[in-house]
């Protein structure tokens, strides 16, 4: 399958226009035309924002004798799979994590051995980082999909423990009585809004560069 054939098949099965394709690899839309009718070639620069916007390798896009990229080793796929199971061990690590929270600041009754448990998390945090960055050789749709979630479930599982030990100890220098339920409230309100804007900064940062 000839260069041209796969552009046109890349974009159409990702429901693209010429126009859509050409804003996003910032040429115009009649260099796409030329690609697709054959008259020109994509340049290397090119090439490989065709690999990257697509998911598929370099090889495959060159090589006329592969009809698809399943002809190729699944080393992306590969890849991929790793950072999956990473990403799961992690977020179970994550989730013992929160319940020794639990158990300390509950039953212990110790606020600041909960709130140094949040270590562990900067820690599984990190260790996903150093994998994603050794692993993956090009980052693709997928594989910064998986560390968007990553870190949106992190943003949710540890930041409870350090919202709740910042508030507790600046509830501590109110000069009036309160009830605890209120301060439980209040520590639940301030964990929400927190970890929602969070999460909705981490989206942000995965939007296309315009």
């Amino acid at each position: 399958m000839k260069l041209s054939d796969k552009i046109v098949g890349l974009r159409k099965s990702n429901g693209m226009s010429q126009e859509d394709l050409a804003e996003k690899l910032d040429v115009s839309r009649q260099a796409i035309s030329r690609w697709e009718s054959g008259a020109a070639m994509p340049d290397a620069n090119n090439i490989l924002q065709l690999s990257k916007l697509f998911d598929v390798t370099t090889d495959y896009l060159l090589n006329d004798d592969y009809q698809s990229d399943n002809d190729l080793p699944k080393i992306k796929e590969v890849q991929n799979d790793n950072l999956g199971q990473i990403m799961i061990y992690l977020v179970t690590l994550e989730v013992m994590i929160l319940l020794m929270q639990f158990m300390t600041m509950f039953i212990l009754q110790n606020v600041f051995f909960a709130f140094l448990s949040f270590l562990p998390f900067v820690a599984a945090i990190g260790g996903f980082e150093y994998a994603y960055q050794k692993k993956v050789s090009s980052a693709t749709e997928k594989t910064k999909n998986f560390r968007r979630k990553f870190y949106k479930i992190s943003d949710w599982l540890g930041l409870y423990f350090p919202i709740r030990f910042i508030v507790s100890v600046a509830a501590g220098f109110y000069p009036r009585p309160y009830n605890t339920l209120v301060l439980e409230a209040i520590i639940l309100v301030i964990y929400i809004a927190v970890a929602t804007c969070v999460n909705l900064s981490i989206d942000k940062s995965y939007l296309p560069k315009e």
